[in-house]
């Protein structure tokens, strides 16, 4: 009996090396973001109903940013930026050939584009020109993700992980890895990492007028501004309700929007301090796909350059995919989403008391 014992507990020891370490595995990291902080979480009002919703024909507007000419511009799934004019109506721009993500226009007005799928970009008379290439294409780029241009012309760029690709999202989350990098680009194949160790580093964004950026790290639901000179980092925001995905510093108004995709999912939360149930997780998580996912409604953040939260966005959770951009334009939120079909607006929150 008992070497019947011990048979079927080395034989569950082997299968459970096997599923933790063997081909395929997780490369599972330890991890532990702070938890959501209360105190922010309560100051969502009720549902707020868009004011209005455009070109629906539009898939994956992943970014809106305000060109220099004032319009209004999108990032598509299928590789097309789109400008809208000022009185409404959309045509296309440029094309990377891509997937573009983050959109920055340079102080000449130049654009320069984070695709996930070629790197940085630059817009030029000939077409877009690679100044730093994804790997694929055998550059350094891994998740070009988000970018912005400072006033000396400089670009401050985020790619997201060292280790996973665009579309391999729930991996790098779930693996806990903290390998995004930031980095500042001079020119054509000239450039720095100037901070690292994220989990997942995204959405980038610069105040013109003193020149620190801001920076979302997504899986930890933090909000970092960044000197680029004196590369210090600092915590601007801990424990976010959400993933913050892309960021818009409003210039009118000195306020960082952060777009929350989705609310924080504290199940899958509480596998990061332990490693080895993380790898077993990930192999039922294989046979059985993944556990029901948080909510994802339309959510977003204003907070002041001291990190006060001062507006609040919530809209309604009738979509598969929440939001990954809010842009204020024409005294309304424009929002949109990696995943989403159109552009909807709401009316611009009050102020918090």
């Amino acid at each position: 009996m008992l070497r019947i014992i011990a048979i079927v507990i080395i034989s569950a020891a082997i299968l459970l090396g096997i599923a933790a370490y063997g081909p395929g595995a997780l490369n599972a990291q330890k991890f532990e973001p702070p938890a959501p902080d209360p105190a922010l979480t309560s100051l969502f009002g009720e549902p707020a109903a868009p004011l209005s919703f455009e070109a629906r024909d539009f898939h994956g507007p992943e970014d809106l940013e305000i060109g220099p000419d004032g319009r209004l511009y999108a990032s598509l799934a299928d590789g097309r930026i789109m400008a809208r004019d000022l009185e409404g109506g959309w045509s296309e721009f440029a094309n990377t050939g891509g997937r573009p993500l983050g959109l920055a226009f340079a102080p000449d007005g130049a654009l320069f584009v984070a695709d996930a799928l070629r790197g940085l970009l630059w817009l030029g008379d000939d077409g877009f020109q690679v100044w730093m290439a994804d790997e694929s294409e055998g550059g350094p780029l891994v998740f070009t993700d988000d970018l912005t241009v400072l006033e000396d012309g400089s670009i401050i760029l985020t790619d997201a992980s060292r280790r996973w690709g665009y579309g391999e999202y729930m991996t790098s989350f779930l693996e806990g890895e903290q390998t995004g990098i930031v980095y500042r680009v001079t020119a054509p194949g000239e450039y720095e990492a100037i901070a690292d160790g994220f989990a997942f580093i995204n959405g980038v964004d610069h105040d013109p007028e003193t020149g620190l950026v801001y920076l979302n790290e997504t899986w930890a639901g933090r909000l970092w501004v960044l000197d680029p000179d004196t590369r210090t980092v600092d915590v601007l925001v801990d424990g976010l309700p959400g993933y913050p995905d892309n960021l818009e510093f409003d210039p009118e108004t000195n306020l960082i929007w952060v777009a929350l995709p989705s609310v924080r999912s504290a199940e899958l939360e509480a596998l990061h301090p332990n490693p080895l149930l993380k790898r077993v997780a990930w192999r039922w998580i294989q046979i059985a796909g993944l556990p029901p996912l948080p909510p994802r409604p339309v959510k977003a953040m204003a907070f002041s350059q001291q990190g006060q939260l001062v507006r609040t966005l919530l809209g309604p959770d009738d979509a598969p995919t929440g939001i990954t951009t809010v842009v204020p334009f024409q005294g309304a939120l424009w929002v949109s989403g990696l995943e989403r079909d159109g552009i909807e607006t709401y009316a611009m929150p009050a102020e918090l008391q």
